[in-house]
């Protein structure tokens, strides 16, 4: 935090606020729900899907040439830099971790149930991290040329 710039700044001071509101527009009082077999099998497909698809889709555009930079928090996510849509997406998951973690813990304590949309978003936010990750790995490793080994080192 103390690396942070006046972006960085507001960009955690938005992701508290939309906590905050959705954490105001929680029923807490609601009906039980119980398909909570349909929310893990969501959790599962969503976590291979956004895995997959976002270092599959940059890998695609990087081969057309566009270049991709690792996302910086103290940028815009808000760019018109294709180079910086990274950035968009790092956003969202901090968004989507710390929505959806505040909301399952207080629906845990207060409902005493389980609220599957919340650890849906939850594990969204972490497949995105784990999306840009890998992105970057497979960015990197074709930048570079040839992966480094003892072979091709000599």
């Amino acid at each position: 935090m103390k690396n942070w710039n006046k972006i960085g700044k507001i960009k955690s001071l938005v992701i508290l606020i939309l906590c905050v509101l959705s954490l105001i527009l929680v029923d807490f009082n609601g009906k039980a729900e119980s398909k909570n077999d349909f929310y893990i099998g969501i959790i599962i497909l969503t976590f291979l899907f956004i895995v997959l698809f976002l270092p599959l889709i940059t890998k695609f555009w990087s081969l057309l040439g566009f270049k991709f930079e690792k996302p910086n928090w103290n940028e815009n996510p808000i760019t018109f830099k294709f180079s910086k849509s990274l950035n968009f997406f790092q956003f969202m998951a901090f968004w989507f971790i710390s929505s959806g973690f505040i909301n399952v813990l207080l629906i845990g304590i207060f409902s005493q149930k389980f609220d599957g949309e919340s650890a849906h978003l939850f594990f969204a936010g972490i497949s995105l991290l784990i999306g840009i990750k890998l992105s970057l790995k497979w960015l990197n490793k074709s930048r570079n040329g040839k992966e480094k080994t003892v072979a091709n080192n000599v």
